[in-house]
This record gives structure tokens, sequence and C-alpha cells, in this order.
């Protein structure tokens, strides 16, 4: 019997936990833990755990389909790439997109970013993520002079308070949540704000019950009291930020009566997490790339510049992210160029007429609603690069296989910057290849034989290393330690834990303050009498995975009890939730834990408030 232990990463959410997958006569059986990688010390969720499962799951894609007369039929790659570049040549350049995907690796989305520059001549490439990504990075990047997080997840257990908005972290990245735990048991005061009492409120010393679409609101109101209380370390405002009174002009309508009207909480709270953060000395704050748009994010950035909670440990704005690679995908440039079209203009575009043809590797568009799926028949061609027959796939006219992140060598970048080693444990299942490989025998096919004949991830990963400055100095060698490198590399050593500790990396060196202004979001109304919350959606590699699905085999809305008792809802039964884009039934999860007058469900049917009842012919 051959029996070996490979190091990688886990390939599902942005906390890049280390694992060990274990292989056993050449398959792909289980997980051991990697007790010495600093991210999750040994430590996995059960979506790490099983995914040994979807890597091994019976309807992975083996070769790959041409579809003809409606069916697809299986081809060779080269029959397969000579149709691609057929259909591409016919393109011009704007009237094609590229779709990366935020779970490939970071030499998958740097060959296609050349790829699509080089050879397709479109600036129209972007990675999915960034659909609740983008404005979360450029918040960042806007405040202090980078788009990643600020601090390292380690960080988290030195911090004396933490307030968590627009996140779940127990649920939707349990080991960032553990950092929480440990914090807590340190003696750090957690203040969670959230409509529902999800676990991770639970264990919260405060939670604010605020209703969705009001975290700007919250923070604005923060600000406001801590400042009126003379609480604001003015001597780091001074020395290292700018536009501090902008700020505090936009921030000053929400006084904590004006917070609690639009929150539904009490005002005092206001006051008393004022209180908390302002004499907690370090504090942290957290949040996710999909809490909403980059007002949070840069409300969120503003209270840290007032409390001088940035550049140190147990600092800092601690973004999460949904997908193992968001962070490096942006790194290495798989976003739009000058003029170019981001995922959901692509589909606008798509829809009329405009982009005749798009590649979309990795990624299930489709599961965003009907209008992509409309969009996507609009097309005058389409390929997908997956490792399953997705909704999204079953649209193209070629599908080609992906490897899995078992059965390749690459790259992947953490949330908290850490560029970790994928490494290949297995072969391949049938003829699927790294989506690297795929696109190069693309551009191959279209006469780019020279300038994509990378020798293996590593010879790629170099010229990412010469091509973006934060990699500067990294090598596959210097990864080899479990605790790889946060980037800057600092001489590709050890790398940078903490970000701005000496100067910020704005052009003058120092933080940028933000005029937030709290926006109203769309309020319930007779017809649509329900808020939404939205829900952590189940991805392609959950659903394929057979333990994830045993624990949560179906989609749910999560009802007030009381809301449910007067529409004659129960647990289970069938329900119908309509908006503004359409409607869609989902079983119910009838409960304490949520607010009257709020439902919590998977961002599917893209309606901030909606109508609830029951389903004609539901029990």
């Amino acid at each position: 019997m051959d029996f070996k232990y490979v190091p990688s990463t886990c390939p599902y959410c942005g906390n890049g936990c280390g694992v060990n997958l274990v292989v056993r006569d050449g398959r792909f059986v289980g997980i051991s833990p990697w007790h010495r990688n600093p991210v999750n010390e040994g430590k996995v969720c059960i979506r790490g755990n099983k995914s040994y499962e979807f890597v091994g799951s019976p309807d992975r894609l083996t070769a790959p389909l041409i579809k003809k007369d409606g069916k697809f039929v299986e081809a060779s790659w080269e029959d397969a790439c000579k149709e691609i570049a057929g259909a591409f040549k016919a393109v011009k350049g704007d009237a094609i997109g590229v779709v990366a995907s935020a779970r490939n690796s970071n030499e998958d989305s740097f060959v296609l970013k050349n790829f699509a520059a080089n050879v397709l001549k479109t600036t129209n490439i972007d990675y999915c993520g960034r659909r609740c990504n983008a404005d979360a990075v450029k918040g960042l990047a806007d405040a202090f002079g980078a788009g990643a997080t600020t601090n390292s997840l380690a960080d988290l257990g030195e911090a004396k308070a933490i307030l968590i908005v627009g996140s779940n972290p127990l649920e939707e990245n349990p080991l960032a949540g553990r950092r929480v735990i440990l914090a807590k048991q340190n003696g750090a005061k957690i203040i969670v704000a959230d409509a529902r009492n999800t676990a991770t409120a639970k264990i919260a010393d405060l939670h604010i019950a605020c209703n969705p679409g009001t975290g700007v609101a919250l923070v604005n109101g923060i600000i406001t009291a801590i400042i009126k209380a003379g609480k604001e370390n003015k001597d780091f405002i001074a020395k290292k930020t700018k536009d501090f009174e902008k700020a505090k002009t936009a921030a000053a309508a929400c006084t904590p009566d004006a917070v609690a009207k639009v929150a539904g909480i009490d005002a005092g709270l206001v006051t008393k997490v004022a209180e908390i953060f302002a004499a907690a000395q370090p504090a942290a704050v957290v949040t996710s790339a999909g809490a909403g748009n980059g007002d949070l994010i840069r409300a969120l950035a503003n209270l840290q510049l007032v409390t001088g909670n940035v550049g140190k440990a147990g600092a800092g704005v601690n973004l999460l992210r949904g997908k193992s690679n968001a962070q490096g995908a942006a790194d290495v440039g798989a976003v739009p160029g000058e003029g170019g079209l981001s995922v959901p203009a692509m589909i606008d575009a798509a829809a009329a007429g405009k982009i005749k043809a798009l590649y979309i590797v990795g990624e299930n568009i489709a599961s965003a609603g009907a209008h992509v799926t409309d969009a996507l028949g609009k097309l005058d061609f389409l390929v997908v690069q997956d490792l399953f027959m997705t909704a999204t796939a079953a649209k193209a006219n070629v599908v080609l296989p992906s490897a899995s992140f078992a059965e390749r060598d690459g790259t992947v970048t953490n949330a908290e910057r850490r560029v970790q080693r994928i490494r290949k444990a297995i072969e391949p299942v049938g003829s699927s290849k790294p989506d690297w490989q795929i696109t190069s025998e693309i551009a191959k096919a279209m006469g780019h034989e020279k300038d994509f004949a990378f020798k293996d991830a590593e010879a790629i990963f170099g010229e990412i290393a010469k091509a973006v400055p934060a990699y500067a100095g990294i090598t596959y060698a210097k990864l080899d330690r479990p605790e790889a490198i946060q980037w800057p590399a600092a001489g590709g050593v050890f790398g940078t834990a903490i970000l701005y500790a000496d100067k910020f990396s704005t052009k003058d060196g120092k933080a940028a303050f933000a005029a937030v202004e709290y926006k109203a979001v769309e309020a319930a109304t007779s017809e649509f009498p329900f808020s939404v919350a939205a829900q952590w959606p189940m991805g392609t590699l959950s659903t394929h995975t057979e333990s994830v699905m045993r624990e949560w085999p179906e989609a749910k809305v999560q009802i007030n009890a009381a809301d449910a008792k007067a529409l004659g809802i129960t647990s289970g039964s069938m329900v119908k939730i309509t908006g503004k884009a359409g409607s869609v039934q989902l079983a119910a999860d009838v409960t304490e834990d949520i607010k009257k007058g709020i439902v919590s469900m998977p961002a599917t049917i893209g309606s901030a408030v909606v109508k609830v009842e029951k389903a004609t012919g539901g029990n």
C-alpha cells in the first residue's frame, strides 16, 4: 500500500487553512491536521475536512464536451481548442468577456489575464468574486493605500474589543471565528451587529440587532459618539491622517437617536459601543467582502482611524473573504482594464447583444438568477471551464474539464495576504487539466504558442513575482514553510504580518478619512413588508460534498416565529418569497433568532424587501 501526506491549502473560504491531503494508493481519501500552519493550527471545518468528497465525486467532468444539435458530445482537446479558437477569432475584442474565479490559483488568473489582454485583445476581464469584493477592496485602498486586510487573523487574539459588522465568522469563516472565541477567552469584549442571532452573535458580550443595510448608520453613530465624548485619538489623527473634518461632518447626522430610528435599536446601545471601543486598546473590526457597498468599509476604516487602531497588533480592518483566492485574483490583475466591464456589466452587455462571446473559468454565474441565464442564452458563443456540469456550463457551446486543487500545483493568497502553496497529490481525473494549462492550449490554437509556453506552475509564479510588486522576492522554495509569506514580502523571507506600522501606502504616507454619509436603504412597504438579511450561499464545491449536503440539504428562509404564526407558516413548510425581481420557493425555518419583520435567505432573488406567503399546496 502506498500512503502519503501532501501539504496544501483548503479550497473553500478566504481563511486559507493549511491541510495535509491523505493519499492512499493514488487516491485522495482524507484530511490530516497541519498543526504548524499559523492560520488554523490544525483545526478544520466540515468543508475543508471533507474536501476529498467533491474531488472524488462521480459527477466530475472528465473530458472536453462540444454541443452539437443541442447535445454535448465528448471531444479531444485538440478539437475543442480548435472549435474555441475559430469562434474567438471571429469576435472583436470588445465583444468578448472573460470571467475569472476567486477560487482558482494565482497562476490560473495570471495566465487568463494575459490571454485576455494579448490574445483576445479585450479589457473585459473580471473575477466573479468582485461582485461583492470590488467596493470593499477599493474602500481599503482609498483609505490606507492597499486593497487588503491590514492585519493577520492571529492578531484578533490580542484585541481588547472586536466589532463585527456584516459578517458571521463562526459559520461563514469558522477558523476566523475561532480567533474571535480566543479573543473573548483573553478578555476581549465582542460586539456583533446583525439582525439575526447568529452563532457569532450568541457568543457576543453585546448583540446589536440592527436592521439590514444600516451598518453605515451604526458605525457613523459610534464615531460621532466617540468624538462628542472627546475620546478620539487626536495625536494619531493629526500625525498620520488627513480629511478628518470631512468625515466628522458627514457622520454627524448619525446621532444615537437617529441611528436608533433607522436601525430599530435602542439609542443607548450606540453610546455603549462607543464607550467600549474608545476605551479598548487595541480594538479590531471584522467584516466581510459581501457585507455591502464600499461605504461600510470606508466607515469602518474611519472608525479605526478615529481611534488610532491601525498599524498595530490586535487592531485594523479585518476583511473576511468567501472564496479561497479572492485576494490573489485581484493581486495578479484579473480585473477590468481601462474601459473594461465588470462581471455584472458583462451580463448586461450580453443581454443587450453587445457582448457576443464569454469565456468563463471556474464560476457558476447562472446561480445569480434568471436574468443571468437569459443573458447567457443570447450569446453567440460560450466557453465554460469547471469541475462540474453547472447551470452555467449547461448553457455553453464548449465545456472544458478543470483539474481540482488536489490534482495540480499552484499558489493562493488568503484574506490576510498570506501566499500559500497548493500541491499536486493525485493525478487529474479523466483528461482534466489545470486551468492555466487549458488557457495556454487555447492560446496556442490561436497562434500564440510562444507567449504561453509555460513549463509549469512554478515558472508562471516567477512571472507573477516580476509583475506584481507585492510578490517580489517570493518563490516556491520560500513558500515551503507552513508559515508561507504574507505580502509585501520584505525581501521574500517572512513577509509583513501587519500593514502600516510606520506609514500608510498612500502617495503622501497618510491615511485618508472619507466623508461617508448614511444612505437610507429601501424600506418595507405594505406590498413588500419584509426586509432581507442575506445568507451565506452554497457554492459548487459544497453542493458536491456529500457530508456538507447531509448537514444542509436545502436552502431555507429564516423567519421570526411571530411572523410565521401570523402567516400560517410552520417550520419545514414551503413558502413563496416575492420581490420586485421575481419569486422563489424555499422551506421555512421558523425561529426566534431573527427580528420580526425580517427574513434571511440566500441572496438569489436580488431584492432588499419581499413579500412572504405560504406556498400553494404547502403544508
